[in-house]
């Protein structure tokens, strides 16, 4: 049986913030339970090849793809390569920074607050 990777996002560029597009394309991608529910399985840091991925859906091998080409188009996941196997790991940067631009959006501004509209 093959080593996972190291399930860290070095070498990857920083995410700090976000665009309201990329804002959108998170929300887009996190709104299947099924892409939901993959994502939960990476409570741990540990990298996971499909296969395992697809265990724990009990999702068809092809849908389990199309939800994680989604969340690696959508930033939330990214893949390595090694040899025959593709690891995938989630980027929690981009989790964290979705999160305080929720967060954001969420607080009201204190001009209105003060002014009563």
């Amino acid at each position: 049986m093959t080593q996972a990777p190291p399930c860290c996002e070095e070498n990857l560029p920083p995410v700090l913030v976000i665009t309201v597009d990329e804002m959108a394309a998170i929300a887009k991608a996190l709104a299947h339970p099924a892409r939901i529910r993959i994502l939960e399985q990476f409570d741990e840091c540990v990298p996971r090849v499909v296969g395992d991925i697809v265990a724990d859906c009990r999702l068809a091998q092809s849908t389990v793809s199309e939800h994680l080409r989604i969340l690696r188009e959508a930033n939330l996941l990214f893949a390595r390569k090694d040899g025959p196997r593709t690891w995938y790991c989630v980027r929690r940067s981009v989790l964290h920074a979705f999160s305080r631009a929720l967060d954001d959006l969420a607080i009201e501004p204190v001009l209105h607050q003060a002014s009563g509209h």
